[in-house]
């Protein structure tokens, strides 16, 4: 991982809204229990470095699903019976400006947005990922972040698979198929460590990116 101070840096949050919290509707558990406090210390510590390096900010980035299935808690409109609405973000990732919020409709956070220009256009060398879920619009946005090859290999030689920065514990799965939340998610990271993102804590992303 590099510093920001030094490269680049976006901030990818995906789909951390209200909606994702309903208690049935994606699984019956849900890995990460500790998913809400890592997505507040990294947003938290991002923010922070912009104000103390506005000269070398974070590009941070927040992707929002909109479902077009009505049944979805992420359609727009869903509401819950406490009177939250589905497809607005959770407190822990709530943006602000100038933070801008991509509205999709289906997996990856590249399709029917203009993500990858926003990329391009910041010379992102450095991509930080998290949020939900794991299995799906995660993995789907990473894979193709590394198949766009927004990151080429920079000066020094590193491969762009290495800067993209997966956040682990900031990162969560459901259960399904048989097969436990927290298996869900780690096959899920162990798939995509290495050939498509560099998988690593929040704690030791804030140390090497954000310090």
């Amino acid at each position: 991982m590099l510093p920001a101070s030094a490269s680049p840096t976006t901030l990818l949050l995906i789909d951390i809204q209200q909606g994702m919290r309903h208690a049935t509707h994606w699984g019956p558990e849900r890995s990460t229990p500790e998913f809400e406090s890592k997505v507040e210390s990294v947003l938290h510590a991002a923010r922070a470095y912009n104000q103390r390096r506005p000269d070398k900010p974070v590009l941070i980035i927040h992707a929002h699903n909109h479902s077009a299935r009505l049944a979805s808690p992420l359609h727009p409109a869903y509401v819950f019976p406490d009177g939250a609405i589905g497809v607005a973000p959770m407190a822990v990732a709530a943006p602000v400006a100038p933070e801008p919020v991509l509205v999709k409709d289906v997996n990856s956070a590249f399709i029917g947005t203009d993500l990858e220009a926003r990329l391009r256009a910041f010379n992102t060398a450095q991509l930080v990922v998290l949020g939900l879920s794991t299995d799906e619009c995660v993995s789907s946005t990473v894979r193709m972040a590394a198949n766009l090859k927004l990151l080429e290999g920079d000066a020094a030689g590193s491969p762009a698979e290495s800067r993209i920065v997966l956040l682990s514990d900031a990162t969560a799965a459901w259960a399904k198929g048989g097969f436990c939340a927290r298996t869900i998610h780690e096959v899920h990271l162990a798939s995509l460590n290495g050939e498509f993102a560099r998988v690593e804590t929040t704690e030791d992303a804030i140390e090497a990116v954000l310090r």
